[in-house]
């Protein structure tokens, strides 16, 4: 018997009403809840081609004009007697589904307007978050190109800068609700059209797909750097900002905006969900990167994450100020701080907490963070 496995809730009312499905071979379906049956969630089941999906997604096309608009007659009725996680099999049902009395009435669409915005029109139609990334290095003035070392940098600073604001929205959770979905360190987007038209685009897609109510976890992230990028053009305002953000997020900012300083661009972004009325838009010129730099460049300490540490003291170097701690992550090294505590007297086996700040560095010309543990002050447990 032919199975069916959920990818994705269309339209979720107490409960998916309307979803996405596939087949053991890339089929696609969609799948609409109708009248229950025996106090189990029923759903009429019909194979559909993947533009008119994408044109439903968008809200190009209606509901019963997606269900009998296609090619082929057959349809099903599934059984979900519990969650959407097992494969549901496809009972064949008999008749012509026009004449089932199960098909929707028509004029239900997911989106009452169409999208203007590329990024809001592409989150639609791939029914994901979206993050749309545009720049003007001087080498885009006339054409559409980019150098491959700048597009390859600013890939990599986007991706770190989402990947550490996702990480400090992460912090203000719960650490039971933190626990169930950190993926800071998980691969986070994918660039799905590396070039769309005007100045150098890249579009990039959230690699996890949205939950049952359309949203995506990463939206944390982007609105952390919503919250960054507000006052690119008041400096003194943004100073504050990136302040009340110190960590690895404003060094992630304050190394990105030194790229693009390096690079004679500036930076454009938009990103939106499905379900949104229009995206989000923020920007930094190329005029406006520089003072930034030179302001941020100022403050000390900006990049900087304190660490804790508790452990066994497992090797120490007094001349250079290196150190090993056994903790339960492994043995973690790093360096005394420039004028922090001596590491005499320390007894090797020695169980210490080590107050630490942690730095990040970029490893030029790889796009590759290097972590660095300063010792700033320690203490027998």
């Amino acid at each position: 018997m032919k199975t069916i496995r959920h990818t994705a809730t269309l339209f979720y009312y107490d409960g998916p009403q309307v979803f996405e499905a596939r087949d053991a071979i890339g089929g696609h379906y969609v799948a609409v809840m109708v009248e229950p049956e025996n106090a189990e969630d029923r759903y009429l089941v019909a194979g559909v081609e993947p533009e008119r999906l994408r044109q439903f997604r968008a809200g190009l096309l209606d509901l019963r004009g997606l269900l009998t608009e296609r090619t082929i007659e057959e349809w099903f009725l599934v059984d979900a007697p519990g969650d959407l996680n097992e494969p549901l099999a496809l009972q064949p049902a008999p008749g012509k589904l026009a004449e089932s009395g199960f098909l929707p009435e028509p004029g239900f669409v997911l989106h009452d307007r169409p999208a203007e915005e590329l990024a809001l029109r592409e989150a639609r139609e791939r029914n994901n978050l979206v993050l749309e990334v545009a720049a003007d290095p001087p080498e885009a003035a006339a054409e559409h190109r980019i150098r491959v070392g700048t597009l390859v940098g600013l890939l990599g600073h986007v991706q770190l800068i989402v990947k550490h604001a996702y990480g400090a929205a992460l912090r203000g959770l719960s650490p039971d609700n933190r626990r169930t979905i950190d993926k800071t360190d998980a691969h986070l987007m994918d660039v799905v059209i590396p070039a769309a038209a005007g100045s150098f685009r890249v579009v990039m897609e959230a690699a996890k797909t949205p939950d049952m109510l359309g949203q995506s976890e990463l939206a944390r992230a982007l609105q952390r750097l919503d919250v960054l990028f507000e006052n690119a053009g008041n400096p003194q305002k943004a100073l504050a900002t990136v302040k009340a953000h110190r960590g690895h997020l404003a060094g992630a900012y304050l190394r990105l905006l030194r790229f693009l300083v390096e690079h004679k661009t500036g930076l454009r972004y938009s990103w939106a969900e499905p379900g949104f009325a229009k995206a989000n838009n923020r920007a930094v010129t190329e005029a406006e990167a520089g003072p930034l730099v030179d302001l941020l460049s100022g403050v000390s300490n900006l990049g900087g994450e304190a660490v804790t540490l508790v452990g066994a003291f497992e090797k120490a170097n007094r001349g250079t100020g290196a150190w090993g701690l056994l903790t339960t992550d492994g043995v973690l090294s790093g360096r005394v701080k420039e004028g922090g505590p001596s590491l005499e007297g320390l007894k090797i086996g020695g169980t210490y907490k080590f107050s630490c700040i942690e730095e990040i560095e970029e490893v030029e010309g790889t796009g590759r963070e290097q972590r660095t543990l300063y010792l700033i002050e320690h203490e027998p447990t």
